[in-house]
């Protein structure tokens, strides 16, 4: 993803001073490291939301199906009624 070839450009990492003259390379993959630790937990976030969300959406169809087979069975005992 990061490392290939787009457009005819290749992915270069940023120089260690490319934001502050005084900070060394070993800073830089601290924060590069703790920005990845940062951004997967956040992707375990999401996947575990979307997981309850995944849930809730197949209770409300389980629920829905249920309110359709008994609308069907009243339906079905007021017809019975009317004849």
């Amino acid at each position: 993803m990061f490392g290939g070839r787009k457009n005819g450009h290749t992915y270069t990492p940023l120089g260690t001073n490319d934001f502050d003259s005084d900070s060394s390379g070993d800073e830089g993959d601290d924060f590069i490291q703790q920005q990845i630790r940062s951004q997967r937990q956040q992707l375990k976030e999401q996947d575990h939301g979307l997981e309850m969300l995944s849930q809730s959406a197949d209770r409300l169809a389980q629920v829905s199906l249920g309110i359709s087979e008994e609308l069907g069975h009243q339906n079905k005992m007021i017809d019975e009624m009317e004849n």
